[in-house]
């Protein structure tokens, strides 16, 4: 079994039921990382999550990592110890870049520990952890909001906003930009109270995003990721017009969609 690599973790960390509280990352990192050092990331990571959660079903987390000796970033996961899928996102970089600059929305079963772990190219792991605390239990076992006929005629439909501050160097060499993906990202737990049976499984597990011929970013979700999942990300500007979206989940059902660069669309 292959322990490196964000793309393998999800897959990994998607079997991993809920464990004991205190115990639940005892079990996740030797099945993630195996015996692998994973070191304080407090000098290249900063990590923002809330002190307690306003909305469990829709928590922000963001972190911003940086390395300034030349390696490169490979892999960002956030990972929520208590929850059923602990994983709920995995990026990868393709032109592993010194810098990134990522946030999502995810759910929030219960109070836990939250983390995010960055890999360098040479295969370092460093990870910062915060804890989360909650009012309640069960969120991922609760219904969708909304109608459930509207999230199934919107499902897939794809939205990017360019939040590109005022600075002229960032606006020419960097940018940054939210991707917001319609879909009820059913967890499996939840009850459909006219028939008492329950809804099946299905949620956005793959995102890819390129500008024009570059590969961005690829991500590989998990049900933990919040109702119409929210990603926000940096990118590097490269000449190309346009941005593509490629969003898959566990149907199998793709949905694609190119923007303009540099607008919101």
């Amino acid at each position: 079994m292959r322990t490196h690599g964000a793309l393998s973790l999800a897959g990994v960390l998607l079997s991993i039921g809920p464990a004991l509280a205190g115990s639940a990352w005892d079990d996740i990192r030797p099945s993630a990382f195996g015996t692998r050092t994973i070191e304080d990331g407090a000098p290249f990571i900063a990590f923002q999550a809330p002190y307690r959660a306003e909305d469990q079903r829709n928590v922000p987390l963001a972190a911003e990592a940086a390395f300034k000796d030349g390696r490169k970033i490979k892999s960002v996961t956030f990972i929520i110890d208590e929850n059923p899928m602990p994983v709920a996102a995995a990026f990868r970089f393709a032109d592993q870049r010194d810098r990134a600059s990522l946030s999502i929305d995810i759910r929030l079963d219960h109070a836990s520990p939250v983390r995010v772990v960055v890999e360098a190219d040479n295969g370092a792991l460093y990870m910062i952890e915060k804890f989360v605390k909650a009012s309640g239990a069960g969120v991922c076992a609760a219904p969708p909001a909304g109608d459930p006929a509207v999230a199934a005629a919107t499902m897939g439909q794809m939205q990017l906003t360019d939040l590109t501050g005022p600075d002229a160097g960032a606006t020419r060499f960097n940018r940054s930009a939210q991707l917001d993906i319609r879909h009820p990202q059913l967890t499996g737990m939840q009850m459909n109270q006219v028939t008492m049976l329950y809804t099946p499984m299905r949620f956005v597990n793959s995102v890819e995003v390129r500008q024009g011929d570059e590969m961005i970013f690829t991500l590989e979700g998990s049900m933990t990721l919040s109702e119409n999942p929210r990603i926000a990300f940096d990118y590097k500007v490269n000449g190309a017009s346009v941005i593509g979206v490629r969003t898959k989940d566990t149907n199998d059902t793709v949905w694609t969609k190119e923007f303009p660069v540099g607008s919101s669309s």
